[in-house]
Formats: C-alpha cells, sequence, structure tokens
C-alpha cells in the first residue's frame, strides 16, 4: 500500500513539475520585442490569478464549485503558452513567487481525497490544446 501511495504522490509531483516548467518559460524578463513582454505578463498574471483562486479552496466540493472558472484560468495559460512557442530559442527561466504560488496551491490541493481528479479533469482540456498546436 505503501509502494502505491508512494508512486501516486511522485506522479503527482512530475506532473506539476511539467506544470512549473511549462509556466517558467513566460516569466523570461527579456529585452525583446513588446509582443514577447505582453506575453510574459500575461502569463505572470494568469498564474497569478489561479494561484488565488486555488488559494480559496479548502473542501472537495468548493473544488467542484469553482470547475468552470479553475477550466477558465487553465485554457488562457495554454493560449498563452502557446503563443509563447512563436519565439524561438528562449531560454529556460527561473521560478517566479506566481508560480511557487500555483505549485504550493495544487500540492496543498492534491491532498485533499478526490481532489487530484477534479483539478485534473479542469485541466485536461488546456492540456489537449497545447498537445494538438
Amino acid at each position: 500500500m505503501e509502494d502505491l501511495s508512494h508512486s501516486r504522490h511522485t506522479a503527482i509531483e512530475v506532473w506539476m513539475r511539467k506544470i512549473l516548467f511549462f509556466l517558467q518559460a513566460f516569466f523570461l524578463v527579456a529585452c525583446s520585442p513588446a509582443t514577447l513582454e505582453d506575453l510574459v505578463s500575461q502569463g505572470e498574471a494568469e498564474t497569478r490569478l489561479l494561484a488565488e483562486e486555488l488559494h480559496c479552496i479548502e473542501t472537495k466540493e468548493e473544488l467542484k464549485r469553482r470547475l468552470p472558472r479553475l477550466r477558465k484560468r487553465f485554457n488562457r495559460i495554454a493560449n498563452l503558452l502557446i503563443d509563447l512557442r512563436k519565439f524561438s530559442n528562449l531560454p529556460p527561466g527561473e521560478p517566479t513567487l506566481a508560480s511557487e504560488k500555483l505549485f504550493i496551491e495544487l500540492a496543498r490541493l492534491y491532498e485533499i481525497p478526490g481532489a487530484r481528479e477534479i483539478i485534473e479533469s479542469a485541466q485536461s482540456e488546456a492540456v489537449h490544446t497545447i498537445y494538438q498546436n
């Protein structure tokens, strides 16, 4: 039973690290074209808003009620990631305060029984969009 729990936590960590990696790409401080700066700024703002939204959630029921709003936030971030692909050769950036807060909130919510599946369902459309584009 411990192995199953450990592998579940490992899978969660891997998934959250992947999200964090993608989000880090937004937060490069660059003096490139204004469109890149706008994209970075929008990515930071969306990540901060998502972290704040998740911070207010304490129960599985609250998470279910906020599912449509969370889905919209994940989709906005996915669209920003797709737009970011237009810029080639971007070096990986350092995690920002917003991305760290998002990671913390996701980890906290994943500890609630059944919350992981709800969050993954909120992310599913966004993940699909990223892989299709």
